[in-house]
């Protein structure tokens, strides 16, 4: 016979039925699950790697003050610096009716021409999810497409975008500045150094004396920008940087070449 003590495993799941339902608390994470899914499509849309920092993301709508206790979870899980709240979404998007024609044509066929004209037009209401009325006619399911659609927006600067929900709008500034890129390149490197540390077959605790060298003065530049941080994170007892590749590698035990976005980064250790 099974002995069910003998390993938490076999045992039964304990019956949780005594704790409070957290419904206002897990809409809420939903809600920071999904600005945080579209902050970073709309970092992959404009081909902005997570590991550079941008300055500000923007929840807009109603209500969207809910977010703030979460800004720190937003922040990081997106790398902004800061977060921020607006409430009147109309100020930046409306509501716009995208409708299948080519499915609702052998439906309506005679009424295209005035349904195509009111949704042109914005006369059309709104039913519940699945369902408008439009031109004396309902539509439903996957004859319709409600999407917010931004408007006045500064494009070279802010990226916005709706939630899959339509009752948020999700605005980042992505104007780079040389503060934001210095930061970003010292994060590729130390990406980089880490892996480095992973191939050599280090312990997660070892300390390093590191080497650097690029022929791109600008990884230099931000790594000595943000020299402390980089010795932090890769637990680097000495930085040192070397004329040349060749220098490194003589002088190194471990030496690794890795291809950043602003070029080679060769790094010793």
């Amino acid at each position: 016979m099974i002995n069910r003590n003998s390993s938490i495993h076999l045992q039964d799941f304990p019956n949780l039925s005594f704790l409070p339902d957290e419904k206002e608390l897990v809409a809420d994470m939903d809600l920071v699950r999904n600005i945080c899914s579209v902050a970073l499509a709309i970092r992959d849309n404009k081909n902005l790697r997570v590991r550079l920092p941008l300055s500000q993301l923007v929840v807009i709508g109603k209500n969207a003050a809910r977010i703030l206790p979460f800004s720190e979870i937003i922040a990081e899980e997106v790398n902004v610096k800061s977060i921020a709240i607006k409430e009147e979404i109309s100020d930046f998007a409306e509501l716009k009716l995208q409708i299948n024609f080519k499915k609702i044509g052998a439906k309506f066929g005679s009424k295209i021409k005035e349904i195509t004209g009111a949704a042109k037009n914005g006369e059309w209401r709104k039913i519940s999810e699945k369902e408008i009325e439009i031109a004396g006619t309902i539509l439903e399911g996957d004859d319709f497409e409600i999407k917010l659609a931004t408007k006045n927006n500064d494009e070279k600067k802010f990226a916005t975008l709706s939630l899959p929900t339509n009752d948020y709008l999700v605005q980042i500034n992505i104007e780079i500045t040389k503060d934001l890129e210095d930061e970003g390149i010292a994060r590729d490197i130390i990406r980089a150094i880490q892996q480095n540390r992973k191939d050599a077959d280090l312990n997660i605790s070892d300390h390093i004396n590191l080497k650097i060298f690029s022929d791109n003065l600008r990884i230099l530049e931000a790594a000595k920008i943000h020299e402390n941080y980089i010795k932090e994170q890769v637990l680097c007892e000495s930085l040192s940087y070397c004329e040349s590749s060749s220098d490194l590698k003589s002088s190194a035990k471990f030496s690794y070449e890795t291809t950043l976005d602003e070029g080679s980064l060769f790094a010793g250790f």
